[in-house]
Formats: C-alpha cells, structure tokens, sequence
C-alpha cells in the first residue's frame, strides 16, 4: 500500500526485510529523549528494534509495519498493532511505534504517519485509536497533540 501526503510528498508503504538495516539505525531514534532515570537509552531501543524485527519476521494478523519515503529516501516508521480495551473489551488500534529520522523532522512525515495511522485503523473497522509516550518525550507529545490526541491515563512506577 502506498499512500502519498501531497503537501509534503512523504510516500507510505508498507516494510520489507530489505527495510531491515533503517528500521536497526532508526530504532536509535526512538530513545532520544530525556528518559526517566532507570531506562537506558540502550533498554528502549532494544525493545522497540525487537517489536520492528519481530512485525518483519513473523507477521500476525491485526498489525502493520510501514515506512514513510521522503524523496524517495526513508525517513520513517510505523507500527500498527490491534488491542483489546482493558474498560470495554473492544478492539481498537494501537500505535506501537512510531519514528522520523533526524533530517525528517519537521518536514510533515510525522504528520503524515498519524493520518496513515488513523487511515488503517478505520479500514481495520477500529473506532479508536491508543498510543503510550514516555512523559519526558516532549518533542512526541508535541506531535500527537497537534494530530487531535488527548492523555486518557498515565501510567506510573515504582522500582523496589
């Protein structure tokens, strides 16, 4: 699937294991912010390389890896999952991970996976659409407020 945002031309399609090298230099990204104290920046993106390589590798039913293209180039990801609602067990559409390279940001490829985003999740008949961000994660937060999303919990921890 191709999906082309005319104003900024980012490109959207879907990943291949040839995609496999930017998702591994991308899942960098993805831990750069200012993390609470007792997650690495290592720790995160491990865990977000590990759920990329696993929707690569063994593809399940109600997911979706995408990639944006800038000028052809990659310039990000998108990581759809479906999920049940703890409150009413209803599925709904999950933003699991979401990414733009450096040279990306600000030119409308963040944007432009949110509207992809929130375009799967309806063909998939969702009529939500969830997403978690770590509270030091400003320049996300940022980015998903713009796009219309509200906070509906915060999650809080405690080491022992």
């Amino acid at each position: 699937m191709t999906t082309l945002n005319a104003s900024t031309h980012v490109a959207i399609r879907s990943a291949t294991q040839a995609d496999r090298p930017f998702l591994d230099r991308l899942a960098n990204r993805l831990a750069d912010f200012d993390r609470p104290a007792w997650r690495s920046q290592e720790e995160i993106a491990d865990g977000d390389r590990r759920a990329l390589n696993e929707a690569l590798d063994t593809p399940q039913a109600g997911t979706a890896l995408f990639i944006a293209e800038l000028q052809g180039e990659p310039a990000g990801c998108l990581l759809m999952w479906t999920l049940q609602d703890y409150f009413s067990q209803r599925r709904h559409a999950h933003v699991s991970v979401i990414a733009v390279t450096q040279q990306a940001e600000r030119r409308g490829v963040g944007r432009a996976l949110m509207e992809h985003a929130e375009r799967w999740a309806r063909a998939h008949g969702h009529s939500r659409i969830t997403l978690s961000v770590f509270e030091g994660n400003r320049r996300a937060q940022a980015l998903y407020e713009r796009t219309g999303y509200t906070t509906e919990m915060r999650r809080m921890t405690k080491g022992l």
